[in-house]
């Protein structure tokens, strides 16, 4: 093996180093984050909330009922 490629396994060793011990950090503060948020000891308790709008009902009177029915029919042909 020569110098230059000697230099060059040692250097993409150190590369392959590097990223191993970069990836093993970000995995360790990952898991920390996800325990410490796991830590959190608040009860949440479930929760629905519905919301229906109020409809009022007005009643006709037979006269008024009446009046509207001709009034649709004259305008449905």
């Amino acid at each position: 093996m020569n110098r230059l490629s000697s230099a060059f396994l040692l250097r993409r060793a150190y590369e392959h180093l590097t990223a191993s011990a970069a990836a093993i950090a970000l995995t360790v503060l990952a898991v920390m984050t996800v325990n410490a948020h796991a830590a959190n000891d608040r009860k949440l308790t479930p929760s629905v909330t519905i919301q229906v709008p109020t409809v009022e009902i007005e009643v006709l009177d037979d006269s008024t009922a009446h009046v509207a029915s001709v009034a649709s029919d004259r305008v449905n042909g």
